[in-house]
């Protein structure tokens, strides 16, 4: 058996949970559908109706905002040339409606619950208030002045603004990839864009490569680009080959250039995709020792690893571990003589002996054991109120929440904790921990202390070289406040399920989908369940899984089904990592 590793690919559109959640990887990516929001119609407003009276001025921006054209030339002519040059373009809020009021004292006020926003680099920031249909209502006022006997906007605010179908549907999420700190994988960072010009949308995410990835990517993430080059002189040019003029490039070392070629083809390959590319410095082909002067993405196919395009699904039954067939595995972990009450496996480079950790005891004293399969589980000191263990990837370290800690177990040393920091403080208790399916980010559920709610947090992982100092760093929530998050599983580098209800409804558990940037949040269909699912999994090309009290159910379809004839008795269902 190999390790789960990366597969380079992007879910694309919205569909229901499919037998298959990955998709292949020539596909481009899309944009994914939330199912509460219709398809919009494309505004047809082109310019400032004749004698049109304040509000329906406003109105009918609003639609021509929501148009792709250059520099939204339709939508400034509604503005006053003063309005004109000071109003910005280049940022979005996005909202679930909007109600445009009355004419009052000289301004129009349109009010929407805002979802998020997007930067003038693409980054998009989630509205965690609320409940995931949107936050606190927000108010956008426009003053109004007649000019030449026509009503026009004279002041507003920067930025567009989008309702959530008009958002989804003019803006793709596009991906800029990052070597991590160990400088062996790319991490994609996701921006979204509504450029679809090749020209332009290959220049853009050449700039954002350029300009660096996020803040919470900043600890753990190593340049590429020549630190003695000007980044305004970096430059491409689609053709074949496309090239990309980077100054100091030639004076890099191999590996260097191997790694900054890698980060070029797979960022511009989703402008060009399979075209040959060859970076120029000063005009001249520079050498890349994987490919020589041109290459392309697939040659660099060993930074974003493909996926175990089958990983083995295993759960507990009655404290044993069984495969999805439901038969033990061998030795002690097939026994149940230890009452595991979760588990986490792990292949391991040219053996066949499977890496495992698992939980047992009461679950405010839960123990953690680890060993393998083969040598049975020996017990470690960490006590305590226990999340389900995790491997991190190919590497034999367990991970677990213990209380509001995390701790790592390497081999046989003794348990050791993770320092955790983030933008602001960061508290509660760790009820689920799941790394990425590369390693460099963490996903942790985290339970407020107030317990009124708990929201998924992503964070990066950053090693020291050698790997022998570890933390957690820019650890953020991605999911709304009004949510009660139970447990989370990576399905692809950008995208998390998640099991959790809606507070103030009262609702049972839902499954659903979020990007790693907390966009896109979206409800899934729980059809055929008996109740609601207390924990999941998921990878790449395969089905995700739950257990529901006792039980364990697969995806099938937009529903849910049996594993077996009949009904499957199993709990806490995981894939080999």
């Amino acid at each position: 058996m190999t390790r789960r590793r990366l597969m380079f690919a992007l879910c694309a559109a919205a569909l229901l949970l499919t037998a298959c959640t990955g998709v292949p990887q020539t596909s481009s990516p899309q944009v994914v559908r939330p199912v509460n929001v219709g398809t919009p119609t494309s505004p047809t407003v082109n310019s400032p109706a004749l004698n049109a009276d304040p509000r329906t001025m406003v109105v009918d921006f609003l639609s021509a905002n929501a148009l792709v054209d250059d520099n939204h030339a339709t939508a400034r002519g509604f503005l006053t040339a003063d309005a004109t040059s000071r109003w910005s373009d280049d940022t979005v809020s996005v909202v679930d409606s909007l109600q445009v009021g009355n004419f009052r004292d000289g301004a129009i006020t349109a009010r929407g619950r805002k979802l998020g926003t997007v930067s003038a680099s693409g980054i998009y920031t989630p509205v965690l208030e609320g409940d995931g249909t949107g936050g606190v209502v927000e108010p956008f006022s426009f003053r109004m002045k007649k000019v030449d006997g026509q009503w026009r906007i004279d002041a507003l605010a920067s930025g567009l603004i989008l309702k959530s179908g008009e958002f989804q549907t003019l803006y793709q999420q596009r991906k800029v990839f990052f070597y991590d700190r160990t400088e062996r994988h790319l991490v994609p960072d996701p921006r979204f864009t509504a450029l679809s010009d090749p020209g332009r949308l290959a220049k853009w995410l050449l700039g954002q490569l350029i300009a660096g990835p996020r803040p919470q990517l900043q600890a753990a993430w190593t340049p590429e680009l020549p630190a003695q080059s000007d980044p305004r002189q970096v430059s491409v040019v689609l053709g074949s080959p496309t090239t990309i003029e980077v100054p100091g490039a030639s004076r890099l070392s191999s590996g260097t250039r191997d790694r900054l070629a890698a980060q070029l083809a797979l960022t511009l390959d989703q402008v060009v995709p399979g075209s040959r590319m060859s970076i120029l410095d000063n005009g001249q082909p520079v050498s890349v020792s994987l490919a020589g002067t041109r290459f392309t993405a697939s040659e660099f196919s060993s930074a974003v690893s493909p996926a175990n395009s089958s990983p083995a699904l295993f759960y507990i039954r009655s404290g044993a571990v069984v495969d999805a067939a439901g038969r033990p595995l061998r030795g002690q972990l097939g026994t149940g003589q230890d009452h595991l009450s979760a588990v986490a496996l792990a292949s391991q480079p040219g053996s066949e002996d499977l890496l495992a950790a698992g939980t047992t005891g009461p679950v405010t004293n839960a123990r953690l054991l680890v060993g393998t399969e083969n040598t049975g589980l020996r017990e470690t000191t960490l006590r305590g109120f226990l999340s389900r263990p995790t491997w991190a990837p190919n590497l034999d370290e367990v991970w677990i929440g213990n209380g509001s800690q995390v701790y790592r177990v390497t081999g046989t040393d003794p348990p050791a904790e993770v320092p955790v920091a983030g933008a602001g403080p960061v508290t509660g208790r760790v009820r689920a921990l799941r790394f990425s399916p590369e390693g460099s980010r963490v996903a942790m559920v985290l339970d407020a202390r107030d317990g009124d709610s708990a929201q998924v947090w992503v964070g990066s992982v950053v090693r020291t070289p050698g790997q022998s100092q570890v933390r957690i760093d820019s650890l953020e929530p991605i999911t709304p406040q009004g949510i009660v998050v139970t447990d989370v599983a990576w399905n692809d580098q950008l995208k998390l399920f998640v099991i959790g209800r809606v507070l103030s409804g009262n609702s049972d558990n839902n499954v659903y989908e979020v990007q790693v940037d907390g966009s896109l949040w979206t409800p899934r269909q729980v059809i055929n369940l008996p109740g609601s699912p207390d924990s999941i999994t998921v990878s790449e090309n395969v089905p995700a899984w739950v257990s529901v009290d006792g039980t364990v159910w697969t995806q099938t379809g937009g529903s849910w089904s049996n594993p077996g004839d009949k009904t499957t008795l199993g709990n806490n269902p995981t894939y080999l990592e």
